[in-house]
């Protein structure tokens, strides 16, 4: 079951500066392609408008719902393709906010190198 519908919001390349250090532990991600099927489980209260999800092979991880169509008996479909790849971060870090899903933005660093961002990590750059 999902928690609630929300929008992403383009953010149209907004500068941000990395406030701290960040590696992501997750060695294993769960990426999803359009019509990759999925059960969900429990709604992330942290971050509202996250779910966990778990594929066919038993690989899991939290998913944007509005990401996820209803196919019924609790199974869901990607209707877009999802990348988890989070950002490794320095303190200092220029980044370019590419999109906004759910407090945590797609950026693209200085060396080109893209993924998910935090929004407790960032602060507008100058």
């Amino acid at each position: 079951m999902l928690c609630l519908r929300a929008v992403t919001r383009l953010v149209g390349m907004t500068k941000f500066v990395a406030n701290a250090d960040y590696e992501d532990r997750d060695s294993d991600p769960l990426f999803l392609a359009p019509g990759d099927e999925v059960t969900t489980g429990v709604c992330d209260q942290t971050w509202p408008g996250w779910v966990w999800a778990e594929n066919r092979d038993g690989k899991n991880g939290y998913v944007p719902e509005e990401i996820l169509e209803p196919l019924g008996e609790g199974r869901f479909s990607a209707i877009t393709a999802f990348d988890p790849t989070v950002l490794t971060l320095k303190r200092g870090d220029v980044l370019d906010s590419m999109k906004q899903i759910h407090r945590w933005h797609w950026c693209r660093n200085e060396a080109g190198q893209e993924g998910w961002v935090a929004d407790y990590l960032l602060k507008a750059a100058d």
